[in-house]
């Protein structure tokens, strides 16, 4: 199939050229490049068009060319005759004769021309003039001339539609081709730099590997800057996570540039980037939590704060809701149950339920084993859930991102 798709494409480029020949009116020309197309694509629908639209110039080139009509004649009024002369015959040479009496003739009269009316000389000048006029060019009105021109004009507006959209459609073909291919490619480098810069014969494969996916050089080369700059990014940020930073943190990062072959004009300018990218994943966001033991307080609080959460602690429930609207939380974790005279955790979810604001805010209630199944009974809400006490920290942690995770989802969805 592939291969057919190919033969038609060629046939469509071969068509493409057959029309730059037609309109430089090298028909022969045209002609090589509609067989290869046959060759190509015998079903194509356009080159029968292609053959008549040159039968059609050619029949046009050779018909003779009429000659020119001469220009009428003129009809002009004769000139009038001129007068009569008589010329006396010289006499021979002989001995002069006798000298004659002179005669003096009368004058003549002068030639009179009739005048013509004035409507004779209008009518003869429009007639002169209307001889003189070129004559009209007729007009080609023949429809079925004009119905085949129609006909292939309108052909080749769709060939040329047709051909313009398989052009795009191409590109966008190749465009997707690279970036499956780059994709691929990033994957190898992201392996191959995941704990500092590759030696030098893993370095080398990869260069070969870049080159049998037919990646230009220069985006090799940036692909390559890239995923060792966000390889770096990462390890630095798992260093800093596990707090496994060495006596001075300055060298520390020097040496995972050593490691990953980062030159300080790279550090440089991407420090802000990263450090950015940094602080952006460090904060969590803000979290409220609700607990009247100072023990669990002082146990679950520092260790959120160390994975990246702003966290505001209150002792009963009553506090917290002097302080909810102001923080306006990303997450909730409410102890179950209180002293006397205090709200219970389960009221306090109610009463936030009735906000709008709050409707989405994950919640977890921090209970007894024993309330534990009578809360799971209840109707809890999907970012709602409950964690039995002791409180494991993981299990409080893995829950807490699952419940963030659905209203992520959730929001995106929308």
């Amino acid at each position: 199939m592939a291969e057919a798709l190919k033969e038609k494409a060629m046939a469509k480029e071969y068509l493409l050229a057959a029309d730059k020949y037609v309109k430089a009116g090298q028909y022969d020309k045209a002609r090589e490049q509609i067989e290869k197309a046959k060759l190509a694509d015998p079903a194509n629908p356009y080159i029968p068009a292609f053959e008549e639209r040159i039968r059609f110039f050619e029949t046009q080139k050779t018909k003779p060319v009429p000659p020119p009509t001469p220009p009428p004649a003129v009809h002009t009024a004769p000139p009038p005759p001129a007068p009569a002369q008589t010329h006396t015959p010289e006499p021979p040479k002989t001995s002069p004769p006798p000298p004659m009496p002179k005669v003096t003739l009368p004058p003549e009269p002068p030639l009179r021309i009739a005048s013509a009316p004035e409507s004779d000389v209008v009518t003869r000048t429009k007639a002169v003039t209307a001889d003189l006029a070129p004559p009209p060019r007729p007009e080609r009105a023949d429809p079925v001339i004009n119905e085949q021109i129609s006909e292939m004009r309108r052909q080749l507006e769709d060939l040329t539609k047709a051909l313009t959209q398989e052009r795009k459609a191409r590109e966008e073909v190749q465009k997707q081709q690279l970036e499956a291919t780059v994709r691929q490619f990033r994957t190898a480098l992201e392996k191959a730099w995941q704990f500092g810069a590759p030696k030098a014969k893993d370095a080398e494969e990869l260069r070969r590997l870049a080159q049998s996916m037919s990646i230009p050089p220069d985006v090799e080369t940036s692909v390559v800057r890239e995923v060792k700059l966000s390889m770096y990014g990462r390890a630095v940020k798992e260093v800093i996570a596990k707090r496994k930073v060495l006596k001075s943190s300055s060298q520390t990062l020097e040496w995972l540039r050593k490691v990953y072959q980062i030159s300080l004009n790279e550090y440089l300018e991407y420090e802000s980037q990263f450090l950015m990218d940094l602080v952006s994943d460090q904060f969590r966001g803000s979290m409220l939590f609700i607990a009247g033991d100072s023990h669990l307080q002082n146990e679950i609080v520092p260790r959120f704060k160390g994975t990246g959460f702003a966290v505001v602690s209150c002792p009963n429930p009553e506090s917290a809701l002097e302080k909810v609207d102001k923080l306006n939380p990303n997450v909730i974790i409410c102890e179950s149950a209180f002293g006397e005279g205090s709200l219970s955790g389960v009221k306090f979810l109610h009463i936030l339920r009735s906000n709008p604001k709050f409707g989405f805010v994950p919640f977890l209630l921090l209970c007894e084993a024993d309330e534990a199944e009578q809360l799971q009974s209840s109707e809890l809400r999907p970012n709602e859930g409950v964690i039995t006490k002791p409180i494991d920290f993981d299990e409080l942690n893995a829950a807490m991102n699952e419940k963030l995770n659905q209203v992520r989802h959730y929001i995106s969805s929308l």
